[in-house]
């Protein structure tokens, strides 16, 4: 995989495969992609400054459409994830976005 087959999704894009509620499946997810190519390729990419070693996924959300999976990844900052997005039916890597919960909601560090 190449930096070229990665999609990072705007805000507008990643807020898309929201429904409310996302419900927690981390205990019960299935793996629907392999998504390790993908993410070594972002890490790889857009991170190389960063220490990403211990980066791991946290926690799996689905959507209530049950259409998207988040996986969110630990980066090691409080409230802040590298989200990647599986798209359920198609059985693929939707993309990624940078999720700062600090940012977007006013959380204090």
């Amino acid at each position: 995989m190449s930096a070229e087959d990665l999609k990072p999704l705007s805000e507008i894009e990643f807020q898309a495969t929201f429904t409310v509620p996302m419900t927690d499946i981390t205990t019960s997810a299935e793996e629907v992609v392999d998504v390790w190519p993908y993410i070594e390729t972002v890490l790889d990419s857009e991170y190389k400054s960063a220490n990403t070693e211990d980066w791991d996924v946290d926690h799996v959300y689905i959507n209530q459409t049950e259409t998207h999976q988040h996986l969110l990844i630990n980066t090691g900052m409080k409230n802040v994830y590298l989200v990647v997005v599986i798209a359920v039916a198609e059985r693929q890597i939707y993309g990624h976005h940078l999720l700062n919960l600090n940012q977007n909601y006013g959380i204090a560090h």
